[in-house]
């Protein structure tokens, strides 16, 4: 089976989650991601792709997820997310004009994820470029590209188009995870090459890569709450669905609403670390019968 997997954003809970699910469909469905044909990660799935097709030990990772040893710098910002923000599966670390455009459903992903970036770019930042690649350096347990097909995912301030990185592109790891996780307003754009990057809603990349890598499977893995939803890209994997695709999705059930309101609190990742690892369990079968 010709498989790729597809990582979606979530911020700290959801790199939890999604190491969670992929511990479980491990040890449940004996699922091994650097098998697959290819990976692409978007912000929080980014940094999990990076580990999965690196082959670290992901059962072993979702442990210290779980015991809170992977908890570090920074913390969210005060003051507490409002009622609002709660509702929308958000997190008040993010401007609410950027939080806005996040949300809404209107107009291509190209022009928001421009008007974004222009807002981005004007912001001022918790941590700025240095900082965050820094951070994603110390976090990533390998400091290389892997040898597997690993795309990374980002926005061009500038245009607003999805770029995915890969390892013949001269950027290092880290900063294009660092790129894909800029969270605007919170993380600094990542600049390279002449232009400025962050995290933004993302054109759909699922019929591209079955194209170009003769995919018989796609595996998603990502939540849906709040600004986390990408119509465009479930609508194409429908689409692929119905050409005959074999498309497996896990996303967030209803105890995902638990952590989704604070996405880059670190004192939430242990309880999103265990509801990833329920949900991987669950959808095991499903993965199991892709053999």
């Amino acid at each position: 089976m010709n498989t790729g997997l597809i990582l979606g954003g979530g911020g700290r809970v959801g790199i939890a989650w999604e190491t969670g699910v992929l511990a479980a469909l491990r040890e449940h469905a004996g699922f091994d991601p650097t098998a697959c044909s290819v990976a692409v990660g978007t912000s929080a799935g980014a940094h999990v792709a990076a580990m999965a097709m690196g082959g670290v030990d992901l059962i072993e990772r979702a442990r210290a997820e779980l015991d809170g040893t992977l908890l570090s710098t920074p913390e969210p910002p005060e003051p507490a997310p409002s009622a609002a923000t709660a509702a929308s599966g958000g997190t008040s670390a993010v401007p609410a004009d950027i939080m806005r455009l996040m949300l809404s459903p209107e107009g291509p992903n190209i022009e928001r994820g421009r008007a974004i970036g222009e807002l981005a770019m004007a912001a001022t930042p918790k941590l700025d470029q240095d900082a965050v690649v820094h951070l994603m350096r110390s976090e990533l347990p390998l400091s290389t590209w892997p040898q597997g097909d690993l795309r990374v995912t980002s926005v061009r301030c500038e245009t607003g188009e999805t770029v995915l990185w890969t390892r013949d592109d001269g950027i290092d790891l880290a900063t294009a995870v660092a790129s894909s996780c800029a969270i605007p307003g919170f993380f600094a754009p990542v600049h390279f090459d002449g232009a400025h990057y962050c995290d933004a809603p993302r054109l759909p990349s699922a019929a591209q890569l079955a194209k170009e890598k003769d995919l018989d499977a796609i595996i998603f893995i990502g939540p849906r709450a709040g600004a986390l939803a990408n119509v465009a890209e479930d609508a194409e994997l429908d689409s692929l669905e119905r050409q005959g695709l074999s498309v497996v999705r896990i996303t967030d059930g209803p105890d995902f609403a638990e952590v989704s309101t604070e996405l880059l609190d670190q004192r939430l990742r242990p309880r999103a670390a265990q509801i990833g690892l329920d949900d991987g369990r669950r959808a095991a079968q499903q993965v199991a019968a892709l053999r």
